[in-house]
């Protein structure tokens, strides 16, 4: 079964969001990092592009396992990560650490740090399906109070750059253009807007 997929544990914070999507495209390592009890060593690294979903899988994580979450961890000194790293080894709590890249590019200094981290489960949320695409444009123009159709939301989805950046960029643009022309989402509008991103992307697409 694929779609709208509520996570095990509420997500928590002021932007939690416990619908996190899940289609074929990421199940597999949605179900891997969620078997926190079998984590080599209580502990994993999660990397994805930007809008992949790692904040919101992070605070799940926390919340069901009740272990630690360090977001950005390529921006973290190798002081700080070492620290949490070994307290999931003292403490028998789980440490999950999300980046944009793998550790061996994080910049990391200390030899046994680096070692450690490349010791640890490490799950990459793959690129989006065309069903996760279509799902994704709708979730985001929702939450603008945008309704975009499934017809729609397929049509985009077989015309976009297949990554997390460009279907939110996409949404972005359909919002702005929606709200200029002060019309309800059609055809030609998810066009102009593909048409548009292409441009500015510096890429093209078919809009037909």
């Amino acid at each position: 079964m694929t779609g709208q997929f509520v996570l095990p544990f509420a997500a928590a914070g002021p932007d939690g969001d416990s619908d996190f999507l899940v289609t074929e495209s990421n199940r597999a390592a949605i179900d891997r990092l969620f078997d926190w009890t079998r984590l080599p060593f209580g502990a994993a690294v999660l990397i994805g592009p930007p809008g992949s979903g790692k904040t919101t899988i992070g605070r799940a994580f926390v919340t069901g396992s009740g272990g630690c979450f360090i977001d950005n961890a390529d921006g973290e000194s190798d002081e700080t990560l070492f620290h949490a790293w070994n307290r999931a080894q003292t403490q028998g709590a789980p440490v999950l650490f999300a980046a944009s890249l793998p550790p061996a590019q994080w910049g990391i200094l200390l030899p046994d740090l680096l070692s450690r981290l490349g010791a640890s489960l490490l799950v990459e949320i793959p690129p989006p399906d065309e069903e996760m695409t279509a799902l994704l444009l709708q979730k985001l123009l929702a939450r603008a109070g945008l309704a975009l159709p499934d017809a729609l939301a397929a049509y985009a989805a077989l015309r976009v750059e297949r990554s997390y950046p460009a279907i939110c960029r996409l949404a972005h643009m359909i919002d702005e253009m929606a709200l200029a022309m002060q019309r309800p989402i059609g055809q030609r509008l998810v066009r102009d807007a593909l048409a548009n991103l292409a441009g500015t992307d510096g890429g093209s697409s078919d809009t037909d």
